[in-house]
């Protein structure tokens, strides 16, 4: 068997030389080259003030955000791996200038000098897309996403129970008090009434106080065992509660691991059980799939959301859109309401929308939306020709002190109607309620959404935001926080949307490049 001449390429690693730039050994279009250019334009004022001087000198700010933003891009989210990927990487290694932070100085960085820094940071990343014509501010796109919080799933504290242990802990200890104070109570019987819920400081109050009865009476055993049973046992239990209902605040449960973090249902929920999660609530606005605006809450519904979060990012990131788009969970009436005093248009579905506009409801002539209302008579006219008269009104007020007001309306004349089978189970006749604030909001969105404008941009919604969270969760897997707490994770969250917008930022130059 003859063998054909066989060549190999020359390979040596003696005498190996550099380039004289190593920017030249990575590629043009890698992210480095994009994190780079974009901190190199962002002002030194930025991130002195984060810096008391004195001492020994720090990294340079610019290269530890630099290093953190590039590491978010490619899916490093932990300090030590960051700091692994120094030693190997060679991108991190040439925005490091080859120095190697460890992972303590790494996690400082982000944890403590990023407090503040942060909103500047992600507030001048924004200025700069706008300024080369990336992203508009007029349009924003509104949603919710949940992000497990990085804490035990199996240690949590719940509001209901807190109280109702603390509700049988306050019978014991009047119990107890009772019969060891009854002697003395007897002599004052007439004066007692009703006894109070003993809070954690009274019931110390009253241990001493017992101490003090003991010193002058060492051998009575009752008050021994009630002093131990008092101090060991519920004293301890009662701080406990009492701490853990303040924790609490106005959410119903916390995890013990990260006290900040809620428990809520996850939609990618392995278990199919419905099974609760400590997680943090995502708030953010996006526009041509950059995010503008983010922030965080602890409470799992999105409605009440909205108006904090557009307070956030005008207040961090100067954002004021002039149209917000978002899902019929934002539908509310206070919603609609302030966003029309703040003159920003709302292409925001309500909840039953849908529904209004299936067949099944605007075929239906006992459905109330098919009636006429009469205004100078303040009725409301069935579909046999009866009067439903106004019976009262009701009030609800949300919990940032928004009144709504709903108008009750009854029929007298049901009696012997042949449609009263289908119209009404009631025996007094039937019912209705009406808003008329709501209701005329309601119209407003409805013919906003109509519109060829709103369909078009009802439609991008999907496209927008809902891509951001499916790139930010699926693409880069981020769907667990690594810091605990509620600023540590408004830091870590910052990063990962400035990541995400250099991401697209790269991803739209490829575009014009190649258009070019």
């Amino acid at each position: 068997m003859k063998h054909h001449h066989i060549s190999f390429k020359e390979y040596t690693m003696d005498n190996l030389t550099l380039p004289s730039n190593i920017a030249d050994l990575i590629p043009p279009d890698n992210m480095a080259h994009v994190v780079h250019e974009m901190v190199e334009r962002i002002p030194m004022e930025t991130f002195l003030p984060y810096y008391k001087g004195g001492g020994t000198s720090s990294y340079h700010p610019k290269m530890m955000t630099k290093i953190i933003l590039y590491a978010y891009t490619q899916k490093m989210y932990h300090g030590r791996e960051i700091a692994r990927q120094l030693e190997v990487h060679l991108p991190l290694m040439w925005l490091s200038g080859f120095q190697k932070p460890d992972f303590r100085s790494i996690n400082r960085f982000r944890s403590e000098r990023m407090k503040g820094l942060i909103d500047d940071l992600f507030r001048e990343m924004i200025t700069l897309l706008v300024a080369d014509g990336y992203v508009n501010m007029e349009d924003y796109f509104v949603d919710g996403t949940k992000i497990e919080a990085n804490a035990n799933r199996y240690t949590f504290v719940w509001r209901k129970s807190a109280e109702k242990y603390q509700e049988k802990l306050q019978a014991n200890v009047d119990q107890l008090i009772a019969q060891i104070d009854a002697i003395v109570e007897e002599e004052n019987a007439e004066e007692i009434d009703a006894s109070p819920a003993f809070t954690s400081k009274e019931i110390r109050k009253k241990t001493e106080e017992w101490e003090k009865r003991l010193e002058a009476e060492p051998d009575n055993q009752p008050l021994k065992k009630a002093v131990k049973k008092m101090k060991e046992d519920y004293l301890p239990r009662s701080e406990k509660y009492e701490h853990q209902l303040q924790v609490c605040g106005d959410r119903n449960s916390y995890s013990k691991t990260d006290a900040d973090a809620t428990f809520m249902r996850l939609k990618g929920d392995h278990m199919r059980n419905g099974q609760l999660k400590p997680a943090y609530n995502v708030q953010v606005g996006s526009s041509d799939q950059f995010v503008l605006g983010y922030s965080l809450h602890q409470r799992p519904g999105d409605t009440r959301c909205l108006l904090p979060h557009l307070e956030t990012v005008r207040e961090k990131y100067g954002v004021v859109p002039k149209r917000v788009t978002a899902d019929a969970v934002y539908g509310s009436e206070e919603n609609y309401v302030k966003l029309e005093e703040k003159n920003i248009s709302a292409f925001i579905k309500y909840n039953t929308y849908e529904k209004e506009n299936t067949r099944k409801v605007k075929k239906n002539p006992h459905h109330p939306q098919n009636w006429t209302y009469k205004k100078e008579e303040d009725v409301w006219i069935c579909a046999n020709g009866k009067k439903l008269v106004r019976i009262g009104t009701s009030k609800q007020t949300t919990e940032s002190g928004y009144t709504s007001v709903i108008q009750h309306y009854q029929c007298h004349e049901c009696e012997g109607c042949p449609f009263r089978s289908v119209c009404t189970t009631s025996k007094y006749g039937r019912t209705t309620q009406w808003n008329p604030v709501y209701h005329e909001q309601k119209q407003k969105a409805r013919e906003r959404l109509e519109s060829e404008e709103g369909q078009a941009r009802y439609r991008q919604r999907q496209t927008d935001i809902e891509s951001v969270f499916g790139q930010i969760k699926q693409n880069r897997g981020f769907r667990r926080f690594v810091l605990r707490g509620l600023q540590k994770i408004s830091i870590e969250w910052g990063l990962i949307c400035v990541a995400h917008n250099l991401l697209k930022k790269a991803a739209k130059d490829k575009q014009r490049s190649l258009a070019a």
